[in-house]
Protein backbone atom coordinates (compact mmCIF):
# COMPACT_ATOMS: atom_id res chain seq x y z
CA UNK A 1 0.00 0.00 0.00
CA UNK A 2 3.13 2.33 0.68
CA UNK A 3 4.64 1.73 -2.26
CA UNK A 4 1.29 2.52 -4.25
CA UNK A 5 1.11 6.05 -2.26
CA UNK A 6 4.64 6.63 -3.57
CA UNK A 7 4.28 5.87 -7.18
CA UNK A 8 1.16 7.69 -7.27
CA UNK A 9 3.07 10.65 -5.93
CA UNK A 10 6.51 10.25 -7.74
CA UNK A 11 3.30 10.45 -11.16
CA UNK A 12 2.33 13.69 -10.35
CA UNK A 13 5.27 15.44 -9.08
CA UNK A 14 8.30 13.42 -10.81
CA UNK A 15 7.90 16.37 -13.39
CA UNK A 16 7.83 19.24 -11.04
CA UNK A 17 6.22 22.34 -11.97
CA UNK A 18 4.88 20.25 -14.73
CA UNK A 19 3.48 17.89 -12.76
CA UNK A 20 1.87 20.39 -10.71
CA UNK A 21 0.29 22.16 -13.81
CA UNK A 22 -1.23 18.97 -15.37
CA UNK A 23 -2.76 18.46 -11.99
CA UNK A 24 -4.40 21.77 -12.18
CA UNK A 25 -5.04 21.60 -15.74
CA UNK A 26 -7.38 18.23 -14.82
CA UNK A 27 -8.96 19.34 -11.74
CA UNK A 28 -10.33 23.07 -13.34
CA UNK A 29 -11.54 21.36 -16.80
CA UNK A 30 -13.45 18.71 -14.15
CA UNK A 31 -15.22 22.01 -12.61
CA UNK A 32 -14.99 23.64 -15.60
CA UNK A 33 -17.20 20.54 -16.69
CA UNK A 34 -19.65 20.86 -13.46
CA UNK A 35 -17.74 17.05 -12.41
CA UNK A 36 -17.69 17.20 -8.32
CA UNK A 37 -13.67 17.37 -8.09
CA UNK A 38 -13.99 16.23 -4.33
CA UNK A 39 -12.25 13.45 -4.56
CA UNK A 40 -9.64 14.85 -6.59
CA UNK A 41 -9.68 17.88 -3.60
CA UNK A 42 -8.84 14.74 -1.49
CA UNK A 43 -6.05 13.17 -3.65
CA UNK A 44 -4.13 16.34 -3.48
CA UNK A 45 -3.68 15.78 0.16
CA UNK A 46 -2.59 12.30 -0.34
CA UNK A 47 0.11 13.07 -2.96
CA UNK A 48 1.53 16.72 -1.74
CA UNK A 49 0.74 17.18 1.93
CA UNK A 50 -1.53 19.78 3.43
CA UNK A 51 0.12 23.01 2.45
CA UNK A 52 0.81 22.10 -1.22
CA UNK A 53 -2.03 20.73 -1.66
CA UNK A 54 -4.25 23.46 -0.53
CA UNK A 55 -2.03 25.77 -2.72
CA UNK A 56 -2.22 23.89 -5.67
CA UNK A 57 -6.36 23.05 -5.46
CA UNK A 58 -6.74 26.52 -4.29
CA UNK A 59 -5.33 27.72 -7.43
CA UNK A 60 -7.24 25.23 -9.46
CA UNK A 61 -10.33 25.62 -8.03
CA UNK A 62 -9.79 30.09 -8.69
CA UNK A 63 -9.03 29.45 -12.15
CA UNK A 64 -12.21 27.23 -12.52
CA UNK A 65 -14.49 29.80 -11.09
CA UNK A 66 -13.19 32.34 -12.96
CA UNK A 67 -13.20 30.57 -16.39
CA UNK A 68 -16.80 29.18 -15.82
CA UNK A 69 -17.66 33.29 -14.90
CA UNK A 70 -16.64 34.57 -17.41
CA UNK A 71 -18.47 31.74 -20.08
CA UNK A 72 -21.83 32.89 -18.12
CA UNK A 73 -21.09 36.44 -18.73
CA UNK A 74 -20.30 36.89 -22.17
CA UNK A 75 -22.45 33.98 -23.90
CA UNK A 76 -25.58 33.98 -21.33
CA UNK A 77 -26.02 37.35 -19.39
CA UNK A 78 -27.19 39.77 -21.80
CA UNK A 79 -29.91 36.96 -22.67
CA UNK A 80 -31.00 36.83 -19.10
CA UNK A 81 -31.53 40.32 -18.93
CA UNK A 82 -33.70 40.25 -21.69
CA UNK A 83 -35.82 37.81 -20.03
CA UNK A 84 -36.09 39.13 -16.93
CA UNK A 85 -36.33 43.25 -18.38
CA UNK A 86 -39.57 44.21 -16.90
CA UNK A 87 -38.99 42.31 -13.36
CA UNK A 88 -38.23 45.47 -11.06
CA UNK A 89 -37.71 42.71 -8.59
CA UNK A 90 -35.34 40.60 -10.27
CA UNK A 91 -33.45 43.94 -11.34
CA UNK A 92 -32.86 45.20 -7.71
CA UNK A 93 -31.89 42.13 -6.24
CA UNK A 94 -29.15 41.83 -9.42
CA UNK A 95 -28.01 45.60 -8.56
CA UNK A 96 -27.80 45.16 -4.83
CA UNK A 97 -25.90 41.56 -4.74
CA UNK A 98 -23.16 43.61 -7.38
CA UNK A 99 -22.66 46.39 -5.05
CA UNK A 100 -22.08 44.24 -2.61
CA UNK A 101 -20.32 41.41 -4.56
CA UNK A 102 -17.75 40.43 -2.52
CA UNK A 103 -19.72 39.73 1.08
CA UNK A 104 -21.68 37.73 -1.16
CA UNK A 105 -19.87 35.91 -2.46
CA UNK A 106 -17.44 34.87 -0.13
CA UNK A 107 -19.88 34.26 2.54
CA UNK A 108 -21.56 31.76 0.09
CA UNK A 109 -18.65 30.12 -1.09
CA UNK A 110 -18.29 29.62 2.89
CA UNK A 111 -20.95 28.22 3.43
CA UNK A 112 -23.12 24.70 1.26
CA UNK A 113 -26.06 26.70 0.09
CA UNK A 114 -24.66 26.77 -3.48
CA UNK A 115 -23.28 23.83 -5.31
CA UNK A 116 -19.80 25.51 -5.99
CA UNK A 117 -19.77 24.06 -9.81
CA UNK A 118 -23.29 25.44 -10.64
CA UNK A 119 -22.36 28.42 -8.79
CA UNK A 120 -19.83 29.52 -10.79
CA UNK A 121 -21.91 29.79 -13.45
CA UNK A 122 -24.79 31.56 -11.48
CA UNK A 123 -22.16 34.39 -10.54
CA UNK A 124 -21.63 35.23 -13.83
CA UNK A 125 -25.54 35.64 -14.69
CA UNK A 126 -25.49 38.63 -11.58
CA UNK A 127 -23.80 41.83 -11.81
CA UNK A 128 -21.26 41.30 -9.42
CA UNK A 129 -17.83 42.43 -10.19
CA UNK A 130 -14.99 40.13 -11.89
CA UNK A 131 -12.33 41.05 -9.42
CA UNK A 132 -14.55 40.91 -6.08
CA UNK A 133 -15.74 37.92 -7.49
CA UNK A 134 -12.97 35.94 -7.80
CA UNK A 135 -11.11 37.42 -4.35
CA UNK A 136 -14.52 36.56 -2.57
CA UNK A 137 -14.30 32.98 -4.36
CA UNK A 138 -10.48 32.51 -3.36
CA UNK A 139 -11.12 33.47 0.29
CA UNK A 140 -14.16 32.03 0.67
CA UNK A 141 -13.00 28.32 -0.42
CA UNK A 142 -10.23 28.39 1.15
CA UNK A 143 -11.76 26.48 4.25
CA UNK A 144 -13.37 24.05 2.73
CA UNK A 145 -10.33 23.51 0.62
CA UNK A 146 -8.52 23.17 3.68
CA UNK A 147 -10.55 20.68 5.00
CA UNK A 148 -10.86 18.54 2.25
CA UNK A 149 -7.12 18.70 1.54
CA UNK A 150 -6.32 17.60 5.10
CA UNK A 151 -8.73 14.66 5.06
CA UNK A 152 -6.24 13.45 2.10
CA UNK A 153 -3.42 14.40 4.38
CA UNK A 154 -4.80 12.64 6.87
CA UNK A 155 -5.28 9.38 4.88
CA UNK A 156 -1.22 10.49 4.09
CA UNK A 157 -0.11 9.99 7.44
CA UNK A 158 -2.03 7.30 8.25
CA UNK A 159 0.00 5.41 5.23
CA UNK A 160 3.29 6.91 6.30
CA UNK A 161 2.31 6.28 10.02
CA UNK A 162 3.21 10.02 11.24
CA UNK A 163 0.59 10.12 14.40
CA UNK A 164 1.64 13.47 15.37
CA UNK A 165 0.29 14.84 12.01
CA UNK A 166 -2.68 12.49 12.15
CA UNK A 167 -3.84 14.42 15.42
CA UNK A 168 -2.97 17.88 14.02
CA UNK A 169 -4.93 17.35 10.35
CA UNK A 170 -7.86 15.58 12.06
CA UNK A 171 -8.75 18.47 14.78
CA UNK A 172 -8.64 21.10 11.81
CA UNK A 173 -11.09 19.31 9.98
CA UNK A 174 -13.23 19.33 12.83
CA UNK A 175 -12.56 23.01 12.89
CA UNK A 176 -13.21 23.69 9.79
CA UNK A 177 -16.60 21.87 9.55
CA UNK A 178 -17.66 23.82 12.97
CA UNK A 179 -16.67 26.93 11.45
CA UNK A 180 -18.48 25.51 8.13
CA UNK A 181 -21.87 25.47 9.62
CA UNK A 182 -21.85 28.47 11.60
CA UNK A 183 -21.30 30.75 8.71
CA UNK A 184 -24.01 29.56 6.33
CA UNK A 185 -26.34 30.30 9.15
CA UNK A 186 -24.91 34.00 8.74
CA UNK A 187 -24.69 33.26 4.84
CA UNK A 188 -28.53 32.56 4.64
CA UNK A 189 -29.25 35.24 6.82
CA UNK A 190 -26.95 37.88 5.00
CA UNK A 191 -28.55 37.16 1.78
CA UNK A 192 -32.27 37.12 2.77
CA UNK A 193 -31.83 40.25 4.27
CA UNK A 194 -30.21 41.65 0.92
CA UNK A 195 -33.00 40.29 -0.69
CA UNK A 196 -35.57 41.83 1.46
CA UNK A 197 -33.90 45.33 1.20
CA UNK A 198 -33.49 45.18 -2.40
CA UNK A 199 -37.28 44.29 -2.90
CA UNK A 200 -37.84 47.50 -0.18
CA UNK A 201 -36.21 49.40 -2.22
CA UNK A 202 -37.83 49.29 -5.40
CA UNK A 203 -41.54 49.45 -3.83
Amino acid sequence: MHSLESHSVLLWTGYGPAGYALFVAVYAGLEILAIPAIPLTMSAGLLFGSLIGTIIVSISGTAAASIAFLIARYFARERILKLVEGNKKFLAIDKAIGENGFKVVTLLRLSPLLPFSLGNYLYGLTSVKFIPYVLGSWLGMLPGTWAYVSAGAFGRAIIQEESELRLREGNGGLWTLGLGLLVTAIAATYVTRLAKDAVKDIE
